[in-house]
């Protein structure tokens, strides 16, 4: 059938024209009940280890090569997980307990690992799961002696098309002869759609079920701007695509000019754009895309990759590094946002109906507030070295800040007892993410240095929509007429009180809600990396004032399909 459309997630932007490869798994067959003995299935599980660790260790190399020390250090980050101690200790027992064979053992233990980080809420610990399951699979090849399919020598002109793809396959992928890739399932944070950012490869992800109904060598467009893949197109679609990939080649080469160009609107209004950031490593991304500054540095993945609370100093490193790599520009930290969906292994959080809603971030910290002054002390210090600013999450109540601002005073005497130096002017803030902060946005701004709008989780508490519950996702949409007006109220109150309100949320990199966010009066956009250029671009090409009437028209419409239509 020609132009048979396929619509998926657009993960990485571009557009691409080439041949079909399907990726597919092998069929492994493993067999539970074994013939061996424990010391021979160990002797199998450790053979297997040593057959991965040489193929990461590999593709570590290749990748610190084409990539750079920021992407290599995710294959660093697999070894030291396949090496991990408790896991084999629990692939041992099992093997032990069921006296059943490596792969058996292996299998379900990445298994249970991988579906307890899937279930969790926050969609970039859901990615986490496929980094496991890519570890695991390549164990597991290694103690069948299985052979894993050689994605570095593929057929000039290649799209990819598989059910997942992990970081150590893309990885490999050879940009001579493959254009883009298409994948079942995955997200945009998953770590293969950020290789493929990196890459500059065009991708889309989570198009569903199509590798049983596609063919090898079969022509595909990949129309990774809109998430749309395009089978066996005629002539004159054909004809279509080649031009938009020119416009889009084009068009990426004069936003590649605005690098070290400022966000200033056409009337001189001055705008911040931003990037957030997960670890150090993302900080290379966000420079390369003309970042001038950090609006979200999400701190819980420190605590997530260890089996105990990070000590004072390894966050200090960590804050440190960030601080003096931005040379100055702002960097916007996050204190810990873990419980609830978040769990650690090594705390003893309680199971939860209602995660969301329940005993997570600055909740955890003012109970345990030993955990909140060793991040203070950590931030404090680094401080010294970059422009620090400290973002308290999900506040609800005045009280929450106080009693934070109350720890962080005593947190600074403690340092000044101490003779340790750090920024005296450093600023605290809180993210806007609940309807009761928004809603009394002007008395929280007395309380507070500035204002973050996270509008994740401000757009599903104000809606009243789990945004990850399939069925009622479609009603999670932050151009909702309630969240806008929402956002609105809280940037209004903000410079009621002279200070400064960025947003870190998803919305803030949709390019089209740039202009009628710059109209609202946002005074930084903070987004990933790869969103920045283009919205730095739409800032410049923008004038203030006709802005403000577009956002007038905005906040007029009943429902978030007339707003969409005004925004088109």
């Amino acid at each position: 059938m020609k132009n048979n459309l396929i619509k998926g997630i657009p993960a990485s932007p571009g557009i691409a024209i080439g041949k079909a490869f399907l990726y597919k798994e092998n069929n492994l067959e493993i067999l539970e009940k074994s013939i061996l003995s424990k010391e021979e299935e160990l002797e199998r599980l450790i053979k297997g280890r040593e057959v991965a660790k040489k193929q990461l260790e590999e593709i570590k190399e290749n990748t610190l090569q084409k990539l750079g020390k920021d992407k290599a250090d995710i294959f660093e980050g697999h070894i030291t997980l396949l090496e991990d101690e408790e896991l084999f200790s629990e692939i041992d027992s099992k093997i032990s307990e069921k006296k059943c064979t490596a792969e058996f053992a292996l299998n379900e233990a990445i298994d249970e690992y991988a579906n307890m980080l899937a279930n969790l809420e926050d969609a970039y610990f859901k990615e986490r799961a496929g980094d496991l399951r890519d570890i695991g699979k390549r164990w597991l090849y290694g103690v069948m002696n299985v052979q894993v399919v050689d994605l570095s020598k593929l057929e000039p002109e290649t799209i990819i098309v598989a059910r997942e793809l992990n970081p150590s396959d893309t990885a490999q992928i050879n940009l001579e002869n493959v254009l883009a890739f298409v994948t079942e399932i995955g997200g945009k944070t998953a770590h293969s759609s950020i290789m493929a950012r990196s890459l500059e490869l065009p991708a889309v992800v989570g198009v569903g079920t199509v590798l049983e109904n596609l063919e090898d060598k079969q022509i595909l467009i990949v129309d990774a701007l809109n998430g749309e893949v395009i089978v066996n197109p005629d002539e004159e679609t054909l004809k279509i695509y080649r031009e938009k990939r020119e416009n889009f080649l084009k068009e990426k080469e004069e936003l590649k000019a605005l690098k070290d160009k400022e966000a200033v609107s056409k009337d001189g209004t001055k705008v911040d754009v931003w990037g957030n950031i997960g670890s150090p490593n993302d900080l290379k991304g966000i420079i390369s895309n003309g970042g001038f500054g950090i609006g979200l540095y999400r701190t819980e993945f420190l605590f997530m990759e260890k089996d105990s609370f990070p000590t004072e100093d390894e966050q200090f490193e960590a804050y440190k590094i960030v601080a003096e790599g931005l040379k100055g520009y702002p960097v916007t930290i996050r204190t810990m946002d873990i419980g609830g969906d978040k769990s650690l292994p090594y705390m003893e959080l309680p199971q939860e109906e209602n995660p969301f809603l329940g005993w997570r971030a600055i909740r955890v910290c003012l109970d345990r507030q030993e955990i909140l002054k060793t991040q203070f002390r950590a931030l404090l210090r680094a401080s010294k070295y970059g422009q620090i600013k400290i973002m308290l999450p999900m506040i609800m109540d005045i009280e929450e800040v106080r009693k934070a601002k109350a720890i962080f005073e005593n947190c600074k005497k403690e340092l000044r007892e101490k003779g340790i130096e750090f920024d005296e002017k450093i600023m605290l803030g809180i993210m806007v993410e609940t309807p009761a902060v928004a809603f009394r946005a002007k008395h929280f701004a007395k309380e507070c240095d500035f204002f973050s709008i996270g509008t994740n989780d401000l757009t599903q508490y104000t809606l009243a929509v789990d945004r990850g519950n399939e069925m009622v996702s479609t009603l999670y949409n932050s151009f909702n007429p309630a969240v806008l007006e929402a956002i609105q109220k809280v940037i209004d109150a903000a410079h009621g009180a002279h200070i400064s309100v960025s947003m870190c949320g998803e919305f803030a990199g949709d390019k089209r809600a740039t202009k009628l966010l710059l109209g609202m009066g946002l005074d930084s956009f903070s987004m990933s990396a790869s969103s920045g250029l283009t919205v730095k671009k739409i800032i410049r090409n923008s004038s203030y004032a006709d802005a403000q009437k577009f956002r007038d028209l905005i906040l007029q419409q009943d429902t978030p399909e007339d707003v969409i239509a005004k925004l088109v």
